[in-house]
């Protein structure tokens, strides 16, 4: 599915105005404003009301605009949408961004035809529409946050980053707080309503993006699933999916949130499979399975189920990790004797030099232990994937010797954070080395390497 050049005109843009941009506190036009103070682009606030909104002249109407904007936000109550979508129009705006609600998701034959009518200007002008009902999006390599809502995120220079791309707009700003503790997010991408663009084609325009790497995907309801399907066929990227409405109530929730169809009869399962998307059915897993594969990236392809290594300094979590490689249906690799050799020289009398490697409490005091022990053990060509268990939220100052080690031989390091200081010291710094896939759970680790 190629991308359309208008839409990349408008998620990409070079020239924003906000209508209903507001100097008032809380409001949405304030928000939103704020939220485009590091936008590398040109900012026109639209207000009948104000003549500066800080440094910036304001404009009372879209027609007065010094030239036709790439993107224009509507901060405004839905009875003023119509009108300022059909000025968008005329202005030669590239797209507009909807926020507000009681459209077709009020399942009210008004609030259908409203919505219709956005649409309709929307297709006989050739403009793009974002919602309504949405948040908005966030392209952060310009600082494009066109949204009244917090977009945590950002790709460091060299990191491999994802796009998350969400119909509903709180769960793609919770899943963009994946930031927080360091996981590298190129866009935020939420869609509503779906009443122009949709899901589909938000995955095809970050797919074409070179800062995204991976994309996580979480939908609900879409108008024609074969788009769908078609857009993550054509990536050319690993998409990850969570779908949402699986159930008979979840379907009815779907047409109550976003007025879109869940198409609860469709073969989503296979649809998918066939698409080559990696699903997930668990939230917390979505962003995390994205980041895998993000970071896998560039590790040649393999064939068949990965053998698993694991290596560990708290003998309870290495059997609770071989218990999950068992239940996921993965191998346990069976270590060379020269593996088994260079591990036993390595540890103390008390470890085990098989697998799962045990490399004890002894790795508290000495550094360079589990280092050298993983470097030993993904030399061993009989291993695909290092899974090490970390039993307590800790920085060793090992994370980048462990990552650099990964990518030297090629092969996925799995580093699973046991403790329940999710946040603890760490986490961040973990996630922030580019050979290293942090889990939270070793099921969800186990799931992500048997689909790799």
């Amino acid at each position: 599915m190629s991308v359309d050049p208008t839409i990349a005109r408008f998620l990409d843009p070079q020239t924003i105005a906000v209508v209903g941009a507001s100097d008032r506190a809380g409001s949405l036009g304030l928000r939103t404003m704020r939220n485009l103070d590091g936008f590398t682009g040109r900012v026109y606030p639209v207000s009948r009301r104000l003549d500066r909104i800080g440094d910036r002249p304001c404009f009372a109407t879209l027609a007065d605009l010094p030239e036709p904007p790439d993107c224009v936000i509507l901060a405004v109550p839905a009875a003023a949408v119509e009108d300022e979508v059909r000025a968008a129009a005329a202005a030669g705006a590239g797209g507009a961004v909807v926020f507000a609600s009681g459209y077709a998701e009020l399942s009210d034959p008004a609030g259908r035809m409203a919505q219709d009518r956005l649409a309709a200007v929307a297709r006989e002008s050739g403009m793009r529409l974002l919602g309504p009902n949405t948040t908005g999006f966030a392209t952060f390599a310009s600082g494009a946050r066109a949204g009244f809502a917090e977009f945590p995120g950002g790709v460091p220079e060299g990191r491999r980053g994802i796009a998350i791309v969400s119909q509903s707009g709180a769960m793609g700003l919770g899943l963009a707080q994946a930031a927080e503790h360091g996981v590298a997010i190129s866009h935020v991408l939420t869609c509503g309503n779906s009443s122009d663009l949709d899901a589909a084609d938000l995955v095809a325009f970050a797919a074409g993006q070179p800062a995204a790497t991976s994309i996580a995907l979480a939908f609900e309801g879409i108008s024609e699933p074969d788009r769908l399907l078609s857009a993550i066929r054509d990536a050319g990227k690993p998409v990850a999916v969570l779908r949402a409405g699986r159930s008979p109530a979840g379907a009815e929730a779907v047409r109550r949130h976003t007025g879109t169809d869940p198409h609860a009869g469709f073969d989503w399962n296979g649809g998918l499979a066939q698409a080559g998307a990696i699903t997930v059915v668990r939230p917390e897993r979505l962003v995390e399975t994205a980041v895998f594969l993000a970071k896998s990236a560039e590790l040649p392809p393999r064939a068949g189920q990965p053998r698993i290594a694991i290596l560990t300094s708290s003998g309870g979590n290495g059997i609770l990790a071989a218990d999950a490689v068992a239940a996921a249906g993965l191998p346990l690799a069976a270590l060379s004797p020269a593996t088994t050799r260079a591990l036993a020289a390595r540890l103390p009398a008390f470890g085990a030099a098989h697998n799962p490697c045990d490399a004890t409490a002894e790795a508290s005091s000495d550094p360079n232990l589990v280092p050298d022990c993983a470097g030993a053990i993904l030399s061993d060509p009989a291993v695909d994937a290092l899974l090490l268990p970390w039993g307590k939220a800790w920085d060793a100052g090992q994370f980048g010797t462990l990552s650099d080690l990964a990518r030297r031989h090629g092969k996925p390091l799995c580093l699973v954070w046991m403790s329940q200081w999710s946040e603890g010291p760490g986490a961040a710094e973990a996630e922030a080395q580019p050979g290293l896939s942090v889990f939270r759970s070793l099921d969800a680790c186990c799931a992500a390497l048997s689909r790799r």
